[in-house]
């Protein structure tokens, strides 16, 4: 059965826009209508004309046309129309009051343009709207009206300085919304209320520290964030507190790279954190509060970190990832860094990934042993292992795989910590003791070659058991006999 054309009318404006095309029966081809359509009209735009097919595929990003390409759709089959015009050195007068989108249109992105200014667009279907990397320093009240069905909005990398209370008015499905690397110093009461639908906030590298620090309150209370909120990206915002307690909703938190001094107010179901890049010399046992569902802690590259205090990882009985990778100065975990009651299971956890790569740890309390029973893997590559009996505990760990490098002592220098056998891990007090019962017993044997050596040779010397002494008397004939001078000569 062959269906009816359609036939995508559009008209270019003497000012600008132009024109990828293609073939309405290419588009009827790959798409099954209803009995009951028969054409699909499309309004006056400046960006589209499809009334010519496609002449050249390999359209270039930087000539002055947009690219605009039907697809189709989901079971229903129904075309969408997505524009791309990044590039296309648009300005604030190609606009002409309400820009109305060509119909189905789902995706349109005008990003890397010239634009001071957000176009006001009228489009029922549009979902997809990119305007990152303009020159944009506002947004004006209720300027999204007309895009009711708009689920990502993406205004990332403008001179956008303040986001007033009816700037979101009309996006009720709004997901997710990229205001990051602008200028944002201040956001009006209730800014995000009307977003009812936002799953993921992104505000990072924007100097909200002072705003929030001044006013000290619940950013989901002020600023009318919905519990709907999932996800929040706040990195390099200069914050050196927040308050997240009201997110009932919240799972991830990237907070990384601010001055935090302590997070105490965060929702109990978090379950994803990351505050890399913070510049604390040590994490102490009261800078997280007890995160019952917290799976993942992310703290890499913190330049400035030395030690995991006491208690500083109590309370994460969920904790399935812990990543430390690129904190170089880290070089002491303190042996009950989980806590210490074994009996109240304070050092039971889940943890099955640590990560240590690139640290200065050397070494392992033993006393850890109890939180890494589930443990998996450990990534200790890049740290100067001293492979000693200090570390045996560890070698001796079942279904652990260990990636690291040994640095000491030098018989054990480069080799890896997973191929060494346990007795291998030795100390120097050890080594000692052996050397010190080797002499005592090279000692004993000496003395006892001496004396043997003694008693052959007093042996040698006595007499041989054949030779007979005989006494001599005054009766023997072996006695002494004095001759005495003859006196008859003597007269």
């Amino acid at each position: 059965m062959s269906w009816p054309k359609v036939v995508l009318v559009l008209l270019v404006a003497a000012g600008g826009g132009a024109v990828r095309a293609q073939e309405a029966d290419e588009a009827v081809e790959s798409t099954a209508l209803p009995d009951d359509v028969t054409d699909v009209l499309v309004s006056v735009s400046h960006l589209c004309h499809f009334e010519k097919p496609l002449q050249d595929p390999t359209d270039l990003d930087g000539d002055q046309y947009c690219d605009c390409d039907v697809h189709s759709s989901g079971p229903s089959g129904l075309p969408e129309v997505h524009i791309d015009c990044r590039r296309h050195q648009l300005r604030d007068d190609f606009w002409q009051g309400y820009e109305q989108l060509p119909q189905s249109t789902v995706r349109l992105d005008l990003a890397y343009n010239a634009l001071t200014a957000v176009p006001r667009l009228s489009g029922e279907t549009l979902q997809y709207l990119r305007l990152a990397h303009n020159q944009i320093t506002a947004v004006p009240d209720k300027v999204f009206a007309n895009l009711s069905s708009l689920q990502e909005l993406d205004l990332s990398g403008n001179r956008i300085e303040l986001l007033g209370t009816d700037a979101l008015a009309g996006l009720g499905k709004l997901k997710l919304i990229d205001l990051s690397d602008n200028r944002i110093a201040s956001i009006e009461v209730n800014a995000f209320s009307n977003a009812l639908a936002l799953h993921r906030l992104v505000l990072s590298n924007n100097s909200l520290g002072a705003f929030f620090n001044r006013t000290e309150s619940d950013l989901y209370l002020r600023l009318g964030v919905t519990n709907r909120l999932a996800v929040l990206e706040m990195q390099r915002c200069n914050l050196s507190d927040i308050n997240l307690a009201s997110g009932v909703g919240l799972e991830r938190a990237l907070l990384g790279h601010n001055p935090l001094q302590q997070l105490s107010n965060l929702p109990k179901q978090l379950s994803h954190l990351d505050v890399s890049g913070t510049p604390i010399r040590s994490l102490p046992a009261r800078f997280l509060p007890h995160l019952l569902h917290l799976e993942t802690l992310i703290m890499q590259d913190m330049p400035i970190l030395y030690t995991l205090e006491q208690y500083a990882l109590y309370g994460l009985p969920r904790l399935a990832m812990l990543n430390l990778q690129g904190s170089r100065n880290l070089s002491t975990i303190h042996a009950h860094v989980f806590g210490q009651n074994v009996v109240r299971n304070e050092t039971d956890t889940e943890l099955k990934r640590l990560i240590l790569k690139g640290t200065n740890i050397r070494t392992l309390n033993s006393t850890l042993q109890p939180a890494f029973e589930n443990l998996r893997l450990l990534d200790i590559r890049g740290a100067p292992l001293r492979c000693d009996c200090e570390l045996r505990w560890l070698r001796e760990l079942p279904n652990l795989t260990t990636l690291g490098i040994c640095v000491r002592p030098s018989a054990l220098r480069e080799q890896r910590f997973g191929m060494i056998e346990p007795h291998q891990f030795q100390c120097r007090a050890e080594q000692f003791w052996i050397y010190t019962v080797f002499n005592v017993v090279l000692a004993i044997l000496l003395i006892v070659l001496i004396s043997v050596g003694i008693f052959l040779i007093v042996r040698a010397i006595r007499p041989k058991p054949h030779v007979q002494l005989r006494m001599v008397g005054a009766n023997s004939p072996y006695a002494r006999v004095t001759i005495e001078p003859n006196r008859a000569e003597v007269l």
